[in-house]
Formats: structure tokens, sequence, C-alpha cells
């Protein structure tokens, strides 16, 4: 397992390095630039001033020798560069930003196995009962359903009309300090809006497993023993059924990690999605660089944690 991890962990570098280079050319080569703000700003900057910023960027050179020095930049000294908006570092940005975004997703993704796991389990050992019909239908519903038009319809809904949650941000305006009953209270909306997508694709994937277990030969003998049904589906057939559901999470990471980046958007959330959206009007391409960057290597990651765990749960998997 060691020796597979070391292959993947240094597969993950031609990987990354590939993404990075198709990411700047287009970055690069998409129309518009830095310079657009300037010139189109309330007051426009001359020619001649444009030209002295752009040299100053390193933006007057072929994307190709532009991409290398962000690249031996990044390699030699551990470094993604400066904002072109504000200086600032992109390093201390991103990481000013990563807690709230994994905040935002590790809640989303416990709530989610809270409520589709048992649901789902519920489901396959009452099929074609009144929660099976409900669970199938939720499942669709979610499946076809964009995260930012449920964000938005929750904004309308709960924030908007009812006024049951705040309509934006992770505290009440003026306030100083944590709060955790004030955190929560804006998380609410944020939260369920992923939650109820992610459902979709859980729900469906761990019924159908289960139901293909509980079929088996093995799952009908431990039945015939006089086992009790709750040791049958819990003891037996669920961690044969989870093994499918394993390798669904190395696809669901990189699906949640841009859904809380419309979530961020939606309702204002000062998170990586807010920050990247904001880098992009401003064509800072550092900072979209580096958030391109970190997105890769959480879903390359999150791959290869579902190949561990399809391991882990499968005795009969070896990676030699």
């Amino acid at each position: 397992m060691s020796t597979y991890i070391g292959r993947r962990l240094i597969g993950l570098i031609p990987l990354l390095l590939g993404i990075s280079v198709i990411s700047y050319a287009i970055m690069a080569l998409a129309p518009g630039g830095v310079g657009s703000i300037f010139t189109h700003s309330a007051r426009p900057m001359s020619a001649a001033d444009l030209a002295v910023i752009q040299h100053q960027l390193g933006l007057d050179r072929p994307w190709y020798v532009q991409y290398f020095y962000w690249l031996h930049n990044l390699v030699v000294n551990r470094d993604l560069g400066f904002s072109f908006i504000d200086g600032r570092p992109v390093m201390a940005k991103i990481l000013e930003k990563i807690p709230t975004t994994l905040q935002l997703i590790s809640i989303s993704f416990i709530c989610t196995l809270l409520i589709a796991i048992p649901t789902a389990i519920y489901a396959a050992t009452h099929k074609n009962s009144v929660v099976d019909y409900i669970a199938t239908a939720v499942a669709f519903i979610g499946y076809g359903m964009p995260t930012f038009w449920l964000g938005i319809m929750m904004l309308e809904i709960f924030a908007v009309r009812l006024h049951w949650f705040p309509a934006s941000g992770l505290s009440e305006m003026g306030s100083s300090g944590f709060n955790l009953g004030d955190r929560i209270h804006h998380l609410v909306l944020p939260v369920a809006t992923l939650t109820f997508v992610s459902l979709a694709s859980w729900m469906r994937y761990q019924r159908a497993s289960m139901l293909d277990v509980l079929g088996e030969d093995y799952i009908r003998t431990a039945a015939a023993k006089g086992l009790s049904p709750r040791v049958v589906v819990y003891k037996h057939a669920l961690r044969n059924a989870l093994l499918p559901v394993i390798t669904l999470v190395g696809l669901y990471l990189p699906a949640l990690l841009t859904g809380a980046y419309f979530t961020e958007i939606v309702f204002s959330i000062p998170g990586m999605g807010y920050l990247g959206l904001n880098a992009i009007f401003e064509r800072d391409y550092p900072t979209i660089m580096g958030i391109t960057l970190f997105s890769a290597f959480l879903v390359v990651t999150g791959n290869l944690l579902a190949d561990i765990g399809y391991a882990v749960a499968d005795p009969r998997i070896r990676y030699d």
C-alpha cells in the first residue's frame, strides 16, 4: 500500500503541472486583461501609464514566458506571487479564506452522510414503501437542481420573505468576536443548500448498492442461521454496500467544492469561491492561478483517498 501511495503522490506532480499549464494558457488568452480594468474605469488611464503598469507586472511578455516565471517562483520560492489588485501575497489571501470554505464543505458532508446513508438503508430494506418512494423522489429532484438556483430560492423564501435566517455573511453586521450561535444561524441556509443537492447522489448509490448486497447468497445464509435482521444488515451487508459509495467520495469532492463556491457567491460568504469570483472580475491572474491550483490539489487528493478507502473497506483489494 505504501508503495502504491508513493507512486500516486509522485504522479500528482505531472498532473498538477499539466493542469497549471492549461489553466494559465486559457486565462492569458481570454479576451480582456488587467489593463481593461483601468481603461474602463471612471478615470481611464493613458496608454503610456498602462504600458508602464503592464511592464511592471510582466504582462507585456508572451503567456508562456509569464508562466515560466510563475512556475519558477512557485517551485523555488514556494510562493504563488502577489495580487495585482491589492499587492498582498496570494498564499496569505488563500489561507485566509480556506477555513471558511472547508468549514462549509465539512459540515455539509457530515450532514449528507448522517441523512443519506440511514435513509438509503431504510429505503433498501423497506423496498416500495412510502419512505422508499419519498427518498427516490427527493433524489431525482435534488439531482437535477442547480446549486445556485436552489440557493437563490432558499434565500428568497427563508431570508427575504420569512426572515427566519440571515441573507448573507457569517455574522451579524457590527458584531465583534466569534459567536457560535450566530455562526450556526448564518450557516443554516448555505449548509442546507449544499446538503440537499448532495443527498441525491448519495441516496441513489447507497440504496442501489444495498439492494444488490441484500440479494447475495451470504446474506441469505446469515439470515437462515437465525441472525437478527439488524445484525445481517449493519454487520454483514453494510460494509460491502459502502464500497461503491467510497468510490463516490473521489467524485463527490470536486462537485462539493464547486457547489460550495456557488453557494458562497449566492450567500456572500467570504470563502474561496467569493475570492475567486472577485479575482476573475478583476483579472487578478496570480489569485486565479492560486485558487485553481489549490482546487485541483483537493480533487486529485480526494481521488487518492477514495482508492485508499476502497482497499481498507474491501480486504480483497490490494495495490501492489
